[in-house]
């Protein structure tokens, strides 16, 4: 009777080794994921810390805008012509728009995305804020339409970012100059109207409908929505070679 409890147990263990729950070599490496979530958790964890640091939201200059949040939201014809980039949010200064995507903390995969159009939104009150002593960054500062946007950029690159600054103010002076033309215009179009006498045999309709379209052609002609040129030219000027 021992001799076939013997025999039972040693094909039992046999049957254990060979589907590997006897083998603790083999409960070890089924258990064991190295490369499992480790990439996930690892940006998790850094999230985390910058957003205990107080590191979440300060920004680098993009160098890779196919890379970007803002990439998925333009438009045709569009283009990012410069952008900062940090763990929470982004923003990026297109030829048309300031896209600004935005989280409630680096961890957080749900954002917040807003388009402000150069050609309905002003920029003004462009500011830049260096670093002190122990500041870890500086600041560019700046209405756009009833929006104000404070952008913290990392110490490191404050000589380059200066650029920017820069660049916005030129950008800023491009709208003025923009929306002084399109005044100027809009004037011209009611003291011509104003001093019009219609006779009755003048088709009125025929008036209206052709000033309505060349108010049309006169604002796409002086307040156009792209700015590529003033941007790309104003980057070429001010902002220095980033080492």
């Amino acid at each position: 009777m021992d001799t076939l409890n013997r025999s039972t147990k040693r094909r039992d263990d046999a049957a254990l080794l060979h589907f590997g729950r006897g083998n603790p070599a083999s409960r070890t490496t089924t258990m064991s994921s190295p490369n499992g979530c480790s990439h996930t958790t690892r940006n998790m964890f850094k999230g985390l810390t910058k957003d205990l640091t107080g590191s979440a939201d300060i920004c680098t200059t993009a160098t890779r805008f196919n890379k970007l949040h803002a990439a998925a939201y333009l438009l045709p014809e569009e283009d990012v012509l410069f952008a900062f980039e940090s763990a929470k949010e982004e923003f990026a200064f297109t030829n048309e728009a300031l896209i600004m995507t935005l989280g409630e903390s680096a961890t957080t995969t749900r954002k917040l995305v807003k388009r402000l159009t150069y050609r309905e939104c002003p920029i003004d009150n462009v500011l830049f804020e260096t670093t002190g002593r122990v500041d870890r960054d500086c600041e560019i500062k700046f209405r756009i339409g009833e929006h104000d946007v404070s952008i913290d950029i990392a110490r490191k690159e404050e000589a380059y970012v200066k650029g920017f600054y820069k660049t916005l103010l030129l950008l800023e002076r491009e709208q003025r100059s923009r929306y002084r033309s399109w005044d100027q215009a809009t004037k011209g179009l009611g003291e011509g109207a104003d001093s019009l006498k219609l006779n009755a045999g003048h088709d009125l309709v025929a008036q209206a409908t052709q000033a309505a379209a060349w108010m049309e052609n006169a604002f796409a002609e002086r307040n156009s929505r792209c700015y590529r040129a003033v941007i790309t030219s104003a980057l070429a000027e001010t902002v220095i070679t980033k080492k």
